[in-house]
């Protein structure tokens, strides 16, 4: 497949500028030689690249508009590693015009959008928790983009605290524009051309997985693959 040999070659070049590295031990594993799968969104003709060892999850019906509120942010793919203990899994999500509140907010400040999202993402596992790096702004192949990562303990219940049972859970939200956009002429204007806000979310309870951020890529229209988090990004 076209996608696969193109998504092959940049991950080996991605590895060999040095990208693929992190301040982070990494074990050997055995699935990591696996080929690279691929998605294909093809209302925006945008595909992702993500590594072979996850596996997608089957696509969950959407409910009727009559039935419940609308869903300002479309979940498109989500997969998993590892089985159904501890697993590692990221969602990719697009925000349309469904809510124009929400894609306004988001396209303005995706800084602000992505660190408000991660912390509420993460309190489905713990009470408090903790942004271990701010923001931080990069692009890909011209659309700006922001990543943020946190953590937190989860919260274990009374009177069964054991220090060895508390666990940990990594996590790493990024945004970017889905059209390249034109500075707007007000401050409270959607920025011209942001049509769509796609997002990107991580989350292990293994730190070392998180070397695995820099394996994801994206390609827009029929441009060539770029890393979906740049090696600057993430101090």
């Amino acid at each position: 497949m076209v996608f696969r040999s193109a998504a092959s070659v940049f991950l080996l070049l991605l590895c060999a500028t040095g990208f693929c590295t992190m301040g982070f031990s990494q074990a050997p594993d055995p699935s990591a030689s696996a080929l690279p799968k691929s998605f294909h969104d093809p209302l925006l003709n945008v595909t992702y690249f993500y590594p072979g060892r996850f596996s997608a999850a089957p696509e969950q019906p959407r409910p009727s508009s009559s039935a419940s509120a609308p869903q300002c942010a479309q979940s498109t793919l989500s997969a998993s590693s590892g089985g159904s203990v501890n697993p590692a899994v990221f969602v990719l999500s697009t925000i349309d015009g469904t809510c124009p509140s929400v894609l306004r907010g988001a396209a303005n400040d995706l800084a602000a959008f992505s660190r408000e999202q991660l912390l509420r993402q993460l309190k489905r596992f713990g009470e408090t928790p903790t942004i271990t790096q701010e923001p931080s702004r990069y692009a890909i192949d011209g659309h700006p983009a922001v990543v943020t990562l946190g953590s937190v303990q989860d919260t274990p219940e009374t009177g069964s605290v054991n220090i060895t049972q508390v666990k940990t859970t990594y996590a790493a939200k990024a945004c970017w524009l889905g059209n390249i956009p034109t500075k707007p002429r007000h401050r409270n204007e959607l920025v011209q051309g942001a049509k769509h806000v796609l997002c990107f979310d991580f989350t292990t309870q293994q730190r070392d997985l998180l070397s695995l951020l820099y394996t994801f890529s994206i390609q827009f229209d029929n441009s060539a693959p770029q890393p979906l988090i740049t090696g600057s990004a993430i101090r």
